[in-house]
């Protein structure tokens, strides 16, 4: 009896550890994103949240999505400010409300976990232990409090997964569904691309027919965004978000050099589930080859793989949060070998649950860690800024910089980008006339360039995060020189 009751609690234990964690990431979501963490070079802290929102933020602002010549990737992927069009008409422009969304996609794709487990054959604990690595996962904490793209990515490839397991001869529903998110995966971020292949998988392996009838709607709602796009006055936008984006040229000679890069940058992911991952891709080719058998087993191998490559052919451009979208394929891998070495060799089930467990103790120290010593340097920095802005009301309340977006969406004053423009810098400044400059440690060269029109007064500079290229955001007044010779 006793061991039954510790089977029957296991579940129910894991679970609630697993709310607790998603819970606590809505919590001070004001705070900058970890200083001194695994992640610190990653660019999305101070500039993606912004970009990927600036067409709601400008909704409220200006009254319309675009600013003519500057950086409006909405033009390519509408469904994030979209989304928070509709939230901002409800919390006004807010920086907290734009997290409080994502992390809500967190801890949905958390649930959604579980019961995707328990559709594709697995045990309460079985899925239970993966919805408690998925909300230990301090990656997973970190990428989610920020308002960008990734973490609504993968709860959509989740809902795809959970949604195929009913795509059969008896359920109609699933088939629409797919198709719509399928379309709308594209149209959140353009490189989950990598991750279809997967989806598609798995529905030739559940039904054919669900294949074909998921793909040519997601096919049909693609071209028909697409035809819309290139048609109307985003066209541009469209071609230059594609432009900027282009991947570059193959060098074959330093493949294996970049080969060793992404295999060591996999431990951004996790520096204990990556390794055992990998053990269990090792172990399911030489001897647990009853794992492949499971759809799930193979799709999470099939995303994975998909998502190296598309890193690998990024070659030096690397960045932590390009992998977050692998974590949920190596934790369903991990328990889908630990419920299978249950049945097969209990003393590795054993090495494998105690390997687990202390990621779950080390990863969760981890999260109180990151939120006892929490910083508000950049939001700091940012209301200082719109108090600076507010009190000399002469000058234009524009902000021109690379992370000005961000600070628009954090205190609500329009910006356009300096190192973004679909028309030359000189032209776009000499037409919106910014009023004040917003830059990282010292000025370039190239940026002096397009602004000799004007004089750059430092009015502050403030102390923010960790990384040595952008650890200190600085202020300037822009004073055209116009004026002066007046």
């Amino acid at each position: 009896m006793p061991l039954k009751a510790a089977q029957r609690w296991l579940p129910v234990t894991l679970l609630l550890l697993a709310l607790i964690l998603c819970l606590m990431r809505f919590v001070w979501l004001h705070a900058d994103f970890p200083n001194h963490s695994p992640w610190m070079l990653d660019s999305s802290k101070y500039t993606d949240e912004g970009w990927w929102a600036n067409a709601a933020v400008r909704h409220f602002l200006i009254g319309h999505w675009e600013v003519a010549g500057d950086y409006n990737p909405a033009a390519a992927v509408p469904v994030w400010p979209a989304l928070l069009t509709m939230v901002f008409k409800l919390t006004g422009v807010s920086i907290i409300a734009a997290r409080a969304v994502n992390v809500g996609f967190s801890a949905a794709t958390v649930a959604l976990l579980y019961f995707l487990i328990r559709r594709y054959g697995g045990t309460q604990t079985t899925a239970a232990v993966a919805a408690v690595l998925l909300a230990a996962s301090p990656f997973a904490f970190a990428f989610s409090r920020l308002a960008t793209l990734d973490t609504m990515v993968v709860f959509e490839w989740v809902l795809m997964l959970w949604a195929a397991s009913y795509a059969d001869r008896e359920h109609t529903w699933p088939l629409p569904l797919l198709g719509v998110l399928m379309g709308a995966m594209v149209l959140t971020k353009t490189t989950s691309l990598a991750l279809l292949p997967s989806i598609l998988w798995l529905l030739w392996k559940r039904n054919l027919r669900a294949l074909l009838t998921a793909s040519i709607l997601a096919g049909a709602i693609l071209g028909l965004y697409f035809l819309f796009v290139l048609r109307s006055r985003y066209a541009g936008d469209y071609h230059y978000f594609f432009a900027i984006n282009a991947l570059a040229d193959v060098e074959l000679a330093r493949t294996g050099s970049l080969l060793k890069q992404l295999f060591r940058h996999g431990l951004w992911i996790d520096r204990i589930l990556y390794p055992a991952s990998l053990a269990a891709l090792v172990l399911s080719l030489i001897w647990l080859r009853r794992l492949w058998r499971n759809p799930l087993f193979a799709t999470s191998w099939i995303a994975f793989a998909g998502n190296a490559l598309y890193i690998l052919r990024r070659q030096d451009d690397y960045a932590p949060r390009y992998f977050l979208v692998m974590l949920v394929p190596l934790i369903l891998v991990l328990v889908l070998t630990l419920q299978e070495l249950e049945s097969r060799h209990r003393g590795l089930a054993t090495f494998l649950a105690a390997t687990l467990t202390i990621a779950v103790i080390l990863n969760t120290e981890r999260i109180f860690s990151f939120l006892a010593h929490r910083q508000y340097q950049f939001y700091g920095a940012a209301k200082s800024i719109q108090a600076t802005v507010n009190a000399e009301p002469g000058a234009n309340r524009l902000l021109l910089g690379t992370s000005a977006d961000q600070l628009s969406l954090m205190i609500g004053i329009s910006a356009i980008n300096d190192g973004y423009s679909s028309e030359d810098l000189t032209e776009k400044v000499s037409r919106y006339q910014p009023g004040w400059y917003v830059g990282w440690n010292d000025l370039d060269q190239d940026i002096l360039e397009s602004l000799t029109d004007y004089r750059l007064d430092q009015v502050a500079s403030y102390p923010v995060f960790d990384h040595g290229d952008r650890n200190r955001l600085k202020l300037y007044r822009m004073v055209p020189l116009k004026d002066e010779r007046k």
